[in-house]
């Protein structure tokens, strides 16, 4: 278990934060903090550096809960929040869970906004990102670890290089490759490791990007972890999501 150490405000009359440094001894005198680790006293507040203890720098961390309509599912499309330094995003619902790195986040009327994208190999079958495609009528190996899946129809445009392909042998999807090219009735794909062999009559299914395409997080609540690791004042003031509920 993580050590923290906790503040108390006696002008609030709770405790207000944890924070990442965990002295061995604190005192409090002529309006400075001291403390001791591993032997050396260090004197807080005394410079511009922020994030830094013992001469080892912590992000800072803000989660927060959304819960609008808690009794129903909901799909949380979006992430924003208003502050004046960008930070990266994790989200957590009872159903999915997802990732934004602060890049993703882009400035609009002082605030940052992003599209919630799930995080990299969690597949939701279930979900709009994923789209049957057909039965194959024909598989051809044109290279060690190359596969064309053959149609007998036009496939239509909602497939993208970069998907990830499954199979349906019987009833469970499997994992088969990634597509690298595509005509309007075949697929290409290069096998992912683990992948299983695509064969002719099986169903064929694909699932966009996680990272490049955004279908949002769905479940009855989403936790939100906000993380910066600047070393300088940083001040957040508000998080939201557009938030709508999700009908199966």
């Amino acid at each position: 278990m993580a050590n923290y150490t906790l503040t108390y405000s006696p002008a609030l009359e709770g405790w207000t934060s944890f924070h990442s440094y965990f002295p061995e001894w604190m005192e409090h005198m002529n309006s400075f903090m001291y403390t001791f680790k591993n032997g050396e006293m260090w004197k807080h507040n005394t410079n511009a550096t922020r994030n830094r203890w013992y001469n080892v720098n912590y992000p800072s961390t803000i989660t927060v809960i959304l819960n609008d309509a808690p009794a129903e599912t909901k799909m949380f499309k979006t992430l924003s929040y208003d502050s004046d330094h960008k930070w990266s995003a994790s989200v957590i619902t009872d159903l999915s869970a997802g990732s934004m790195a602060s890049s993703y986040f882009e400035e609009k009327e002082g605030g940052y906004f992003t599209y919630i994208r799930r995080n990299t190999g969690t597949v939701d079958l279930k979900a709009m990102s994923s789209q049957g495609v057909g039965v194959a009528s024909a598989v051809t190996l044109i290279a060690s670890v190359t596969y064309r899946i053959d149609f007998t129809f036009d496939i239509g445009s909602i497939m993208s290089i970069g998907d990830l392909v499954y199979v349906v042998p019987v009833s469970t999807p499997l994992v088969s490759g990634q597509i690298t090219a595509l005509t309007s009735n075949s697929i290409t794909i290069v096998m992912v490791v683990g992948g299983t062999i695509p064969a002719i009559g099986n169903f064929i299914m694909v699932v966009k990007d996680a990272v490049a395409e955004s279908y949002g997080a769905r479940g009855y609540y989403m936790e939100t972890t906000l993380t910066n690791t600047d070393t300088e004042a940083v001040e957040l003031f508000a998080i939201s999501s557009q938030i709508f509920k999700s009908y199966p």
